[in-house]
């Protein structure tokens, strides 16, 4: 059951909305947003109003949501509609993440058509620093560019369906900033995986992954860790990621290796 939202469920923003100083450092949730639609691209995009429509195939919700673009983000139910026809004509739900950019009112509004909250999320954020990697568990590989292996692998082991894999490709092949593509291999076999994108004087990490059948055995530890030396030596000042609040074991990973949660987010989805 959808229970009325209450703005207590998400954690507290820690950071301004939005700042006039250049984007640098721990930056503002405005510029973390920016930030994040520049590292995680969508191949499609129109704004409306105060809103960014993204569209990618279907492939995340990330990728496929309209999001605020300024702090008190508003939604009228004319926006609304305009918002669902724009995405019902590429035959895909109507999607809304709501971080704190946008207006208090919007999930009421969302809620009162239908609309049901979804995966409450947090972006963590901690200074970027060097230090020695783990005990090695196998081989860390980085490669600059998307290398077909690297998504083939990948996929295997998400188990994304077939008609997925084209959209994600796309997102990848779609990014323009320094990337890392990082595998962890044994035996000529990879077992984790993640992305590291370097997007100004910041990075991001997506797409960490590790081999259901090799989990509990510290091979996240070693693959983050890897990204975070990776993010160091291209002299980032901080690192930063999007994590479901419901994947625990990826909160308490992050926690461990400095992560700090500085705003949360949720998704309403179209009934």
């Amino acid at each position: 059951m959808d229970h009325a939202f209450s703005p207590y469920a998400l954690p507290e923003t820690r950071l301004p909305l939005c700042s006039s100083l250049p984007h640098a450092g721990a930056a503002s949730v405005q510029q973390l947003e920016q930030r994040s639609f520049n590292a995680w691209p969508a191949p499609r995009n129109a704004v409306v109003g105060d809103w960014l429509l993204r569209s990618a195939g279907g492939y995340t919700k990330r990728a496929n949501s309209a999001n605020a673009l300024q702090p008190g983000a508003a939604l009228t139910p004319q926006l609304l509609e305009h918002v669902e026809a724009h995405y019902a004509r590429q035959q895909l739900p109507s999607i809304f993440r709501l971080s704190p950019l946008a207006d208090g009112g919007v999930d009421a509004l969302l809620q009162a058509r239908g609309y049901r909250l979804v995966d409450p999320s947090q972006l963590m954020q901690r200074a970027t620093q060097d230090y020695d990697q783990p005990a090695a568990n196998g081989h860390l590989q980085f490669d600059s560019q998307l290398e077909a292996v690297w998504l083939e692998s990948y996929c295997a082991a998400s188990v994304h369906p077939p008609e997925q894999q084209l959209p994600h490709r796309r997102i990848l092949e779609s990014i323009g900033m320094r990337c890392a593509y990082a595998s962890l291999q044994r035996d000529g076999r990879a077992l984790a995986w993640g992305l590291a994108v370097l997007e100004r004087d910041a990075v991001g990490l997506y797409e960490v992954l590790v081999h259901p059948d090799h989990r509990g055995q510290g091979l996240g530890r070693q693959m983050v860790q890897g990204l975070l030396q990776w993010a160091a030596r291209q002299g980032a000042t901080h690192t930063d990621l999007q994590v479901a609040a419901a994947n625990a074991r990826a909160r308490q990973l992050y926690e461990s290796l400095g992560f700090a949660t500085v705003y949360g987010y949720h998704y309403r989805v179209k009934a």
